[in-house]
């Protein structure tokens, strides 16, 4: 009997534990932030997030998409354990330097923003694999973001790119690029060979010429490219 007595309350105890993990109110996260490793405030009208949001030290996911977010608090990036975090769709038009602190980050979702520069300590992230960027206002990404020998997808469709930037030609382990309706993109740099690594370039409706995409079909013959 004291057997399943004990049993009981240790799957009691998961099973509050395992609900705990996943929640969409910051107010029920801060009743047990230690708990929480999914936070989903997406859509819920936010304009600012409050400082207390540090004190989720064991957060993994954080989506914030779908807000009216301009600013981000310098807490946020005190979460240590951070590997995934969505700010898609807000008003948001510069990131902080302390971006570069979210050493675990390995998935970053800026879309539908205001942004015209990124900061280089986005060069820091170096366990990041996956940046999305779509419909913001890109012309170049800082040399540093050569350092993310670890990224395998970007996605930077509807920005104002003229050049491939070259900075991504140092992210080896690039595999797919996706720099379609860039109505502006003209140039892909010959150090492009460097991503050997690479399945897809989409290039479509940008003004990269069909001569210069045979070109690139010379210069990375493994890599699929959507003209």
């Amino acid at each position: 009997m004291k057997f399943r007595f004990l049993l009981f309350s240790y799957l009691l105890f998961f099973y509050f534990l395992a609900t705990a993990t996943d929640v969409t109110s910051l107010s029920e996260a801060l009743k047990n932030p230690t708990q929480v490793t999914s936070l989903n405030l997406s859509g819920s009208g936010l304009t600012a997030l409050p400082e207390s949001i540090a004190k989720l030290t064991n957060l993994e996911r954080l989506n914030l998409s779908g807000n009216s977010l301009s600013t981000l608090p310098a807490g946020m990036f005190t979460l240590k354990k951070l590997k995934h975090l969505n700010l898609t769709r807000n008003k948001l038009a510069s990131l902080p330097p302390a971006i570069g602190q979210l050493k675990t980050l390995e998935e970053l979702e800026l879309g539908f923003n205001f942004f015209k520069t990124l900061p280089k300590e986005i060069g820091n992230l170096t366990k990041l694999t996956r940046l999305a960027a779509p419909k913001n206002s890109l012309t170049t990404l800082p040399i540093e973001f050569a350092k993310l020998t670890g990224l395998q997808i970007v996605d930077f469709t509807y920005n104002l790119f003229s050049n491939f930037p070259v900075a991504l030609c140092g992210a080896f382990s690039l595999l797919s690029a996706d720099f379609s309706f860039c109505k502006s993109l003209s140039q892909v740099p010959g150090d492009i060979k460097n991503l050997i690594r690479m399945k897809l370039l989409n290039i479509k409706n940008t003004k990269v010429s069909a001569a210069q995409v045979d070109e690139l079909m010379w210069i990375i013959p493994e890599c699929q490219i959507m003209l």
